[in-house]
């Protein structure tokens, strides 16, 4: 009696098992609609994808996951930014905000890799292509991101304590960028913590964002140019046009600072060599009349066909390169002067 209850167990098994791996006959109603009971829209983020393997058909859940939280963080983050302008019975017109202004590029960098997902489920059809289900709990998740704003809080109120006794106002100016690059992960995290609790959060970059613009106008900088050749237009441009970008104030009259540049060329012949060289060298200093704040000097070399050309090519490259060298170490040096 044993021996013929032992092949039907076994057949219904290999039966089985044969099932699975072909797919089973009634498709998951997750596939087509990611929530349901088990996984709620009000308690869960989901998304599903497909792929031609387990690993597959989940990493593309995961993209997909990503794009749908995106979207959500974009549109929040779009909300935040209208401005409405109205005007009153005396004719005055006032504008009115329904949230603080935000930097609305620094948000999609932060969302590519979502924390805190996990499968919950894979089907695999009868075609043999595997689907898979990611969920993502929106309070747990939240309290991860509650942490790391936390920490970049604690990371903010550092430098506002060296802002706040910093020796001069170009000091100020850079620590305050710097609080800036926090408070953008920071604006991120609390778009993304408005998505997964629908609630509405801080904005923290605006008021850091009219802060930086309001100290940056109180430091108006003279750029001078000493040269050998006529290249002041060119150089005068290029580092008003970077003092510009960043906030500051241009202008000869009552000045906070002076950005001084030196800049020298001169054509080398290589004996043997088709191409024409021009050696340049650039040296720019930020003072005021007590001190010197930065120093930066750059020296290289340009070819081309013709004298004339590798001459333009080294001012180009004066003014371009050499331009952009003296931000970043100008923003290094006073952001370590305190």
């Amino acid at each position: 009696m044993r021996n013929y209850l032992v092949v039907p167990v076994l057949l219904f098994l290999i039966l089985g098992i044969s099932c699975t791996s072909l797919g089973s006959s009634k498709v998951p109603s997750w596939i087509d609609h990611p929530y349901d009971k088990a996984y709620n829209e009000d308690t869960y983020l989901c998304a599903v994808g497909s792929g031609s393997s387990r690993q597959k058909a989940v990493d593309s859940a995961l993209a997909s996951l990503s794009q749908v939280f995106n979207a959500q963080v974009r549109s929040v983050t779009e909300v935040s930014s209208l401005s409405t302008a109205a005007t009153d019975t005396m004719g005055n017109v006032t504008f009115t905000e329904s949230s603080e202004m935000m930097d609305f590029g620094s948000v999609t960098s932060e969302t590519d890799q979502i924390i805190g997902s996990e499968v919950v489920n894979v089907y695999t059809d009868e075609l043999g292509r595997v689907h898979a289900r990611v969920a993502l709990h929106r309070e747990r998740t939240a309290s991860l991101y509650q942490k790391q704003i936390a920490e970049l809080g604690s990371s903010i109120a550092q430098l506002n304590m060296r802002s706040a006794t910093a020796d001069t106002l170009l000091a100020e100016y850079v620590l305050l960028r710097e609080t800036r690059e926090l408070a953008k992960q920071q604006q991120a995290l609390y778009n993304q913590l408005q998505v997964l609790l629908k609630q509405p959060q801080r904005q923290v970059l605006a008021p850091i964002d009219r802060a930086l613009s309001a100290l940056a106008q109180q430091i108006t900088i003279a750029v001078e140019v000493f040269e050998s050749v006529n290249a002041t237009p060119v150089l005068k441009a290029a580092f008003e046009q970077g003092l510009q970008a960043r906030g500051f104030a241009t202008g000869a009259q009552d000045p906070y600072a002076i950005l001084d540049v030196w800049y020298t060329v001169e054509p080398i012949t290589m004996e043997g060599s088709p191409y024409a060289y021009a050696r340049y060298s650039l040296s720019v200093q930020l003072k005021d009349s007590k001190q010197i704040y930065v120093s930066y000097e750059k020296a290289d070399r340009e070819a081309a066909m013709s004298e004339r050309d590798a001459l333009a090519k080294a001012l180009k490259a004066a003014s371009s390169s050499g331009v952009d060298g003296f931000f970043t170490l100008m923003l290094e040096t006073l952001g370590d002067e305190t």
